[in-house]
Protein backbone atom coordinates (compact mmCIF):
# COMPACT_ATOMS: atom_id res chain seq x y z
CA UNK A 1 0.00 0.00 0.00
CA UNK A 2 2.71 2.19 0.67
CA UNK A 3 6.90 2.86 0.75
CA UNK A 4 8.67 4.97 2.65
CA UNK A 5 11.69 6.37 2.08
CA UNK A 6 13.70 6.71 5.04
CA UNK A 7 13.18 4.89 8.93
CA UNK A 8 12.01 2.07 7.81
CA UNK A 9 13.65 0.26 10.67
CA UNK A 10 11.64 -2.01 13.39
CA UNK A 11 12.55 0.25 15.92
CA UNK A 12 11.18 3.57 13.78
CA UNK A 13 8.44 2.94 11.29
CA UNK A 14 7.98 -0.43 12.99
CA UNK A 15 7.53 0.94 16.27
CA UNK A 16 4.82 3.65 14.79
CA UNK A 17 2.66 0.93 13.08
CA UNK A 18 3.05 -1.25 16.29
CA UNK A 19 1.78 1.25 18.54
CA UNK A 20 -1.11 2.09 15.50
CA UNK A 21 -4.36 1.24 16.22
CA UNK A 22 -4.18 -0.61 11.97
CA UNK A 23 -6.56 1.26 10.64
CA UNK A 24 -5.90 2.97 7.10
CA UNK A 25 -5.80 6.29 8.43
CA UNK A 26 -3.65 5.26 11.04
CA UNK A 27 -1.36 3.47 9.22
CA UNK A 28 -1.06 6.47 6.78
CA UNK A 29 -0.56 8.79 9.44
CA UNK A 30 2.44 6.84 10.53
CA UNK A 31 4.00 6.52 7.33
CA UNK A 32 3.17 10.48 6.86
CA UNK A 33 6.16 10.62 9.53
CA UNK A 34 8.65 8.75 7.31
CA UNK A 35 8.07 10.27 3.79
CA UNK A 36 6.07 8.69 1.69
CA UNK A 37 7.57 7.63 -1.61
CA UNK A 38 5.17 5.53 -3.28
CA UNK A 39 1.25 4.70 -2.87
CA UNK A 40 -1.70 2.59 -4.06
CA UNK A 41 -3.54 4.50 -6.64
CA UNK A 42 -6.53 3.97 -4.39
CA UNK A 43 -5.14 6.56 -1.66
CA UNK A 44 -2.52 8.81 -4.24
CA UNK A 45 -4.47 11.67 -4.82
CA UNK A 46 -5.25 12.41 -1.76
CA UNK A 47 -1.88 11.81 -0.64
CA UNK A 48 -0.17 13.51 -3.26
CA UNK A 49 -2.93 16.89 -2.39
CA UNK A 50 -1.58 17.35 0.87
CA UNK A 51 1.85 16.70 -0.46
CA UNK A 52 1.72 19.31 -3.28
CA UNK A 53 0.14 22.10 -0.89
CA UNK A 54 2.80 21.51 2.10
CA UNK A 55 5.10 21.88 -0.82
CA UNK A 56 3.84 25.44 -1.98
CA UNK A 57 3.53 26.47 1.50
CA UNK A 58 7.58 25.44 2.10
CA UNK A 59 8.72 27.21 -0.94
CA UNK A 60 6.60 29.70 -1.73
CA UNK A 61 5.43 28.80 -5.43
CA UNK A 62 2.06 28.16 -6.20
CA UNK A 63 0.27 24.72 -6.85
CA UNK A 64 0.68 24.92 -10.55
CA UNK A 65 4.62 25.66 -10.24
CA UNK A 66 4.93 22.94 -7.92
CA UNK A 67 3.13 20.28 -10.07
CA UNK A 68 5.72 21.89 -12.79
CA UNK A 69 8.53 20.63 -10.64
CA UNK A 70 10.18 23.98 -9.55
CA UNK A 71 11.43 24.21 -6.13
CA UNK A 72 13.21 26.91 -4.74
CA UNK A 73 16.49 26.35 -2.43
CA UNK A 74 19.92 24.51 -2.78
CA UNK A 75 18.82 21.11 -0.81
CA UNK A 76 16.21 19.13 -1.81
CA UNK A 77 14.86 15.60 -0.01
CA UNK A 78 12.22 13.38 -0.85
CA UNK A 79 9.57 14.56 0.58
CA UNK A 80 10.05 17.50 -1.93
CA UNK A 81 8.52 15.34 -4.77
CA UNK A 82 5.35 14.42 -5.47
CA UNK A 83 4.47 10.41 -4.53
CA UNK A 84 4.80 8.09 -7.08
CA UNK A 85 2.35 5.48 -7.98
CA UNK A 86 3.59 2.26 -5.97
CA UNK A 87 3.84 -0.27 -9.15
CA UNK A 88 6.16 1.77 -10.55
CA UNK A 89 7.85 1.75 -7.44
CA UNK A 90 11.54 0.52 -7.56
CA UNK A 91 13.98 1.85 -4.69
CA UNK A 92 16.23 0.40 -2.22
CA UNK A 93 13.75 -1.74 0.13
CA UNK A 94 15.49 -2.57 3.56
CA UNK A 95 11.92 -3.52 4.97
CA UNK A 96 8.64 -4.93 4.59
CA UNK A 97 5.63 -4.62 7.01
CA UNK A 98 2.15 -6.88 6.25
CA UNK A 99 -0.81 -5.94 8.60
CA UNK A 100 -2.94 -8.68 9.33
CA UNK A 101 -6.09 -7.75 11.70
CA UNK A 102 -4.28 -6.18 14.86
CA UNK A 103 -0.67 -7.72 14.00
CA UNK A 104 1.89 -6.98 12.42
CA UNK A 105 4.17 -8.80 10.70
CA UNK A 106 7.95 -7.82 9.30
CA UNK A 107 10.67 -9.25 7.57
CA UNK A 108 13.99 -7.97 6.93
CA UNK A 109 14.95 -7.20 2.84
CA UNK A 110 18.01 -7.01 0.63
CA UNK A 111 18.06 -5.39 -2.64
CA UNK A 112 15.98 -3.28 -5.09
CA UNK A 113 11.98 -3.53 -4.92
CA UNK A 114 10.51 -5.70 -5.90
CA UNK A 115 13.78 -8.14 -6.86
CA UNK A 116 14.38 -8.03 -3.26
CA UNK A 117 11.45 -10.54 -2.97
CA UNK A 118 12.68 -13.42 -4.18
CA UNK A 119 15.50 -13.19 -1.70
CA UNK A 120 13.12 -12.49 1.19
CA UNK A 121 12.54 -14.53 4.31
CA UNK A 122 9.03 -15.16 5.65
CA UNK A 123 7.57 -12.56 7.76
CA UNK A 124 7.67 -12.81 11.53
CA UNK A 125 5.44 -10.92 14.22
CA UNK A 126 6.55 -7.88 15.26
CA UNK A 127 7.21 -7.53 18.64
CA UNK A 128 8.44 -4.73 21.52
CA UNK A 129 11.48 -6.91 21.89
CA UNK A 130 12.29 -6.88 18.18
CA UNK A 131 12.01 -2.55 18.33
CA UNK A 132 14.36 -2.79 20.93
CA UNK A 133 16.38 -5.84 19.68
CA UNK A 134 17.16 -3.07 17.03
CA UNK A 135 17.21 -0.05 18.22
CA UNK A 136 20.35 -1.65 20.17
CA UNK A 137 22.38 -1.99 16.99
Amino acid sequence: MLATHLDGYPSSLGSDLLHCDKSIKAVIEAAKGHTIDAADPRILVALNGERVNALAEKHQLTVQEIKAGKRRGNVISADDYEISDISKYGDLAEYQYDLSGKEVYFRPLDGWWPDSLKRAAEFKLLSEKDVVAERSK
